[in-house]
């Protein structure tokens, strides 16, 4: 008997079948990074995201997407996907280069999610209604991810985030009132 209720067995039970979450990267950088909230990032952030699913800049989205499926169908069985956008801020794209990205990656029936991970100082209104709109014309599962990574301001300071607690919590309410589902990621080791 489990001893709470998982994820992938809620996603199972909703969708059916096996959902894995793709990890997509597409090229963009963060305001931390380039000077507009700060230079270098946070202090656990890397130059470039790495990894297997890092697939090169001039590939396209729609083409990551299908080569990340076939990999993970092949690996793990899986039967439909959520696609995650992970690395950096996703939604420092202008509008609809944001907009355009969004399109191709959810535009195959088996995509049942779409995930965008960003910075809680990063989230504008227009970009929340562009993920409305997929998702009710898609009929697919958005959420957003938002970087907190600690409440303490100390600890904020320290690991260069370069926004504060009040940017989250005004972020993730706007995020709740229009109806997508809001996650935070949070580093417990900066907990103190």
């Amino acid at each position: 008997m489990e001893r709470y209720y998982s994820y992938t067995r809620y996603l199972k039970e909703k969708f059916g079948g096996k959902v894995y979450k793709i990890p997509v990267n597409i090229p963009h950088t963060c305001p931390n990074r380039d000077g507009t909230v700060g230079i270098g990032g946070c202090t656990f952030c890397e130059d470039s995201p790495g990894g297997f699913v890092c697939l090169p800049d001039a590939v396209a989205i729609s083409q990551k997407v299908e080569e990340l499926k076939k990999y993970f169908r092949d690996k793990f069985k899986a039967e439909k996907f959520i696609v995650y956008f992970q690395a950096y801020t996703n939604t420092y794209h202008p509008l609809t280069v944001f907009q355009d990205y969004i399109l191709a990656a959810v535009e195959n029936s088996d995509i049942v999610g779409l995930s965008v991970s960003t910075r809680p100082d990063a989230v504008n209104d227009n970009y929340l209604k562009v993920l409305t709109e997929v998702k009710n014309k898609k009929n697919i599962e958005v959420d957003v991810e938002l970087g907190l990574q600690t409440v303490n301001y100390k600890n904020l300071i320290a690991i260069n985030r370069g926004h504060t607690l009040a940017e989250f919590i005004d972020a993730a309410l706007r995020i709740k009132k229009i109806w997508l589902k809001c996650y935070d990621s949070l580093n417990f080791k900066l907990a103190r």
